[in-house]
């Protein structure tokens, strides 16, 4: 069985959308453990959420808020790793997820870019945080060559759009493809007069099959039909005869000559003396 030719463009975007399903599972089993972690800070009196002490309840509905955010990271990571697996087939499902998953990653990585390059003051500590927005156009510029190669090159376009066999079924060899000359070798098969032994492709315990019922008897209140007879078959045209009326005579045309006289039947007269 033979698979469907992948371009190199299909090829470098399902690479390109396994890895940064992989980047995002790894960020959002992260975030998972920092949800549990803050869960668990309920009991300690100098945690603090945007500078003001936290309750045990805000501790634990902020922890599950961020556990939840890691949990929605971790099944897209898993569904963009799963498109990039399956697109392998050319179907148009997996391609139709990949787009949608660097669209939504393209659309992350713009945010990321605009708020990495702000400045923020802790008040508390006295210090200010200069973010970076490398993550940000490091997501840019994967999604959007991943958005290229899968949904924009004319390769992958031509090889979405072409027509495959269902799982299961096999394609058609590659051109040039077949034995080699002279296969067979003359001579093989089975010999001449060869036939099958009595019973040969049934298994054991298998009854042969009945025997074919005899003709049954030709009735005597039965005879064949005649032959298809003149007055049966198609109507015959009426034999040609001698003209019964006169000849047909343009206007304007000459005379016509009569014709002549027919030969006569009787004798010649003998000659006088």
């Amino acid at each position: 069985m033979y698979g469907p030719t992948i371009p190199g463009s299909v090829t470098a975007g399902r690479v390109l959308l396994i890895t940064e399903g992989a980047l995002w599972l790894l960020g959002g089993v992260a975030v998972v453990i920092v949800g549990i972690v803050v869960m668990g800070q309920g009991n300690n009196p100098h945690f603090t959420i945007n500078g003001q002490m936290a309750s045990p309840d805000q501790a634990v509905g902020a922890g599950i808020a961020i556990a939840a955010v890691g949990l929605v990271f971790v099944g897209l990571a898993i569904t963009g790793m799963w498109s990039g697996s399956a697109m392998k087939r050319l179907t148009g499902g997996p391609r139709i997820t990949g787009l949608v998953l660097a669209s939504l990653g393209l659309i992350i990585g713009i945010l990321a870019a605009v708020g990495g390059s702000q400045s923020y003051v802790n008040a508390s500590a006295g210090t200010t945080v200069q973010s970076t927005p490398i993550p940000g156009v490091i997501l840019i510029v994967m999604n959007v060559a991943i958005i290229w190669t899968i949904g924009l090159t004319a390769s992958a376009r031509a090889a979405f759009g072409a027509l495959h066999p269902a799982a299961g079924y096999p394609m058609a060899p590659p051109p040039g493809y077949g034995p080699p000359p002279g296969y067979p070798p003359p001579g093989y098969g089975p010999p001449p007069g060869y036939a099958p032994p009595p019973g040969y492709g049934q298994p054991p315990g298998y009854p042969p099959p009945p025997a074919a019922p005899p003709p049954w008897p030709p009735s005597p209140y039965y005879a064949p039909p005649p032959p298809p007879g003149p007055a049966q078959g198609y109507p015959t045209a009426p034999p040609l005869g001698a003209p019964t009326g006169p000849a047909y005579h343009p206007p304007g045309s000459p005379p016509l000559s009569p014709p002549p006289d027919p030969p006569s039947s009787s004798p010649p007269s003998p000659a006088a003396p």
